[in-house]
């Protein structure tokens, strides 16, 4: 009986222990697993960052071969190749050691020269290290830029180097290359002299030992992520810290410890428990007492072990709930609660297969709200939240019919539909859903109304895969939006072609500077009763390689979308002020130029010291500038400040296009404008429309009782300048005198005479010529 009992007690126990251990091992590697996650997300990070700024570096190689290609060194002197590889080099501001122009391969031009002594004049073809002639030999056969590296360089630090051959008339050139200081690349990119937080990482080109990092790392199942370069790769590898997988280690043992010693404590008690029986056996009447206080002991025992079982068993049912909290979370948007965009995708990727297969129909509907940057900028993002909540759930709750709704991000959100094969259906659908948004919500007593622009794309014939689909679906959401806003576009292969042929554009205009293409030409104004030139505008022409000259009423509204109309626009200010400095030598009087200007440049902080810059570099005056702003862009109250300095530098202000818009006599009040811009559209119609001259008339008077300047644009012929001469406007702009000319061929013009086209004047009575 006994032998009985205590094998009871060590199967108990084996139990106990087996399922503690079980139950520690699985927490254990759970734990591990979300170490294992977390470091492999924060290896991604380090290799994205280093990729991008190895990028980064050697896409100053782009700039250096265009150099070479658009015959630069041959029109320039060594000074001016150094100033302009000067200017690139520290541009980068980055970890670049050296940018090298080796014509024939030698190194012939070399920035910085500081610290690269020794390689000035180096013969590449002729180079004794095996690695460099290696990679001499595969950029001469394959005729792209090859990286070579890491490995110690002349000029005594470890590094990296691409170059790429140079070709002219299909014949060898020399090369141009970029040399890169390794422990700053990796310093850049946040992986040396920087806390990594629980990775240690090691980096090797394949095959061979790490340069970076312990070597070692590689042979103990690593973490792995591959950077890839032009013609190589390397590979990082990542372990956890010893001390995070030290402390989950130490948790465990912990844990196990605490419930050992009350698996111990136990069987002491039982024990104890047993042998107390034992002796009631031979004693029954004497030891009845001490028998019931044992009894006692055990139960307390008992429930000490049940605590910790039902402990065990919270901490399991915790570890469950948190995996389906992930779960849904990786599905659904955080904010609204409706599926997310990976959801989305997911589902739409089904979708698409299903209808393949039962020959059904599929629309989708991508939109925005319109004017949402607007509330979070001026109401803050928290009220920004609460529209996308309300759009979410007055959509959610509605009786639209539909397949899958979801938000993408930001203001956007997309919706699945299903068996909807007529163009007619989804109509009503978008009318209906722009209806549900269509009435005000109510966000912290304050009343906004919500609109939303929708792009529709159908299955097939907006694309046959999900990537294609949501491509489709914004193109012709940017449609909805651009015409008007609060409606919807369906979309249409033209549309593709537009979108592809806005971004070949928008590529080839953000190189449109350093390939030359961009020009200024000049056209005179004219003072018809002082019977002189009075001033030159500057105007920018695109001269595209393919395609010829470009109108700017094409052009200048894509730069001002991408971005790129505040360096142009420099560019532009600095070469006019230049000219008209030129000018100032030749001719008798000073003439002052006219140059336009973007509201994005106004917008700009650093603008007027950037003017002010300029004006220093090129040594005009500022009384000799004009500045004009556009009526319906520039004239808001964000505005101000920049054209008061502007003026106060003594620059003219001029309102370009005036009464074409949405004209304010209170702008000329407030703002300092110095002259007024009569639009051509008013000239045309002098000899035919009635209204346009009483308009002409009306703003020459308004331009008077401002004691403003006026010019008129766009004059053509001889009745219009009449016209305006007698009503009160005698500087006039336009083909009548002069068409816009480039720079040589204006400089005669200035000083040409004008009296055969101011005859005019003879018959006018109120005319006269100084």
């Amino acid at each position: 009986m006994k032998m009985i009992q205590n094998t009871i007690i060590a199967l108990i126990f084996v139990i106990l222990v087996s399922s503690s251990e079980f139950v520690l091992n699985k927490y254990k590697d759970s734990l591990l697993h979300e170490l294992e996650i977390t470091e492999q997300s924060q290896l991604s990070s380090r290799a994205l960052a280093l990729q991008s700024v190895i990028d980064r570096n050697f896409n100053m190689m782009v700039s250096l071969e265009a150099y070479v290609d658009a015959s630069y060194l041959q029109s320039n002197d060594d000074k001016e190749v150094m100033e302009y590889m000067a200017s690139l080099y520290h541009g980068a501001q980055g970890s670049t050691f050296n940018l090298i122009i080796a014509p024939k391969g030698v190194m012939k031009f070399i920035y910085p020269i500081q610290g690269n002594e020794s390689i000035y004049n180096w013969d590449l073809l002729q180079d004794p290290r095996a690695n460099v002639q290696q990679q001499i030999l595969r950029a001469l056969q394959t005729k792209k830029m090859t990286m070579n590296g890491p490995f110690q360089l002349l000029q005594g630090i470890n590094g990296l180097v691409a170059r790429k051959p140079i070709y002219q008339d299909g014949a060898f050139w020399g090369f141009v290359s970029v040399g890169v200081n390794l422990d700053q690349l990796l310093a850049e990119a946040g992986i040396k002299n920087v806390d990594t937080g629980d990775l240690q990482i090691s980096i090797r080109n394949p095959g061979e030992p790490a340069f970076f990092g312990d070597d070692s790392i590689f042979q103990e199942n690593p973490m792995m992520a591959t950077i890839e370069h032009t013609d190589t790769k390397w590979e990082l590898a990542a372990l956890p810290q010893a001390s995070a997988v030290q402390s989950i280690k130490h948790q465990i043992t912990l844990i196990r410890t605490a419930f050992m010693l009350v698996l111990l404590i136990a069987l002491i008690f039982i024990l104890y428990i047993v042998r107390q029986r034992d002796k009631l056996y031979r004693s029954v009447n004497e030891r009845t007492q001490e028998l019931q206080f044992a009894n006692e002991d055990l139960t307390a025992a008992n429930e000490e072990l049940l605590a910790g079982q039902q402990e065990l068993h919270d901490s399991t049912k915790r570890l469950l709930e948190s995996e389906q909290m992930l779960s849904y979370m990786a599905y659904h948007d955080v904010l609204t609660g409706i599926h997310n965009r990976a959801h989305f995708q997911m589902i739409l990727k089904e979708q698409i297969v299903h209808n393949e297969i039962n020959r059904t129909s599929l629309a989708m509907l991508f939109f925005d709200l319109d004017n949402f940057k607007m509330v979070n900028d001026s109401h803050g993002h928290h009220m920004g939240d609460l529209m996308l909540q309300e759009v979410a759930n007055r959509i959610g709750q509605s009786n639209l019919s539909y397949h899958t709704f979801a938000r993408f991000g930001g203001d956007e959100f997309a919706i699945l539909l299903e068996d909807c094969p007529s163009e007619k259906e989804i109509q009503l659908f978008c009318e209906q859903l722009i209806e549900i948004l269509k009435p005000p919500c109510l966000l912290s007593n304050r009343s906004f109304f919500i609109s939303a622009s929708i792009g529709i794309v159908q299955y097939p014939y907006g694309g046959v895969t999900w990537e294609a689909l949501l491509k489709n679906a914004d193109i012709a959401m940017y449609i909805a939006k651009k015409e008007s806003g609060s409606s919807y576009s369906f979309f249409n292969q033209q549309m593709a072609m537009n979108s592809l042929s806005k971004l070949e554009m928008g590529n080839h205009l953000r190189q449109s500077l350093d390939r030359n293409e961009l020009e200024i030409v000049y056209q005179p104004q004219v003072d018809c009763l002082l019977g002189k030139i009075i001033g030159v505008e500057a105007l920018l022409r695109w001269n595209h390689t393919t395609k010829g000259y470009i109108s700017p009423a094409d052009f200048i509204p894509l730069s001002e979308e991408i971005g790129t109309i505040a360096s142009i626009g420099e560019w532009v200010l600095r070469g006019a002020c230049k000219q008209m400095k030129a000018w100032h030598s030749m001719t008798i009087e000073p003439l002052a130029i006219s140059v336009n200007l973007s509201v994005k440049q106004l917008n700009d902080e650093r603008f007027v010291d950037k003017v002010i810059q300029i004006l220093e570099e090129t040594g005009l005056e500022a009384k000799y500038l004009e500045m004009e702003i556009t009526e319906n862009f520039a004239m808001q109250d964000e505005q101000l400040d920049a054209l008061s300095k502007l003026r106060g530098l003594g620059i003219a202000i001029s309102v370009d296009d005036f009464g074409t818009h949405y004209s304010s006599l209170s702008y000329l009040k407030r703002f300092p404008v110095t002259k007024i811009k009569l639009d051509q559209s008013f000239v045309r119609g002098v000899q035919t429309d009635d209204k346009d001259r009483a308009m002409i008339k009306a703003i020459i008077s308004v331009a008077n009782s401002f004691q403003l300047q006026i010019i008129a644009e766009g004059v053509e012929t001889e009745e219009q300048a009449d016209f305006l001469v007698t009503n009160g406007c005698s500087q006039i702009q336009g083909y009548y005198f002069f068409r816009p000319m480039s720079a040589e061929q204006a400089l005669p013009v200035l000083q040409e005479c004008l009296q055969p086209k101011l005859a005019f004047l003879e018959s006018n009575p109120s005319g006269h010529i100084e």
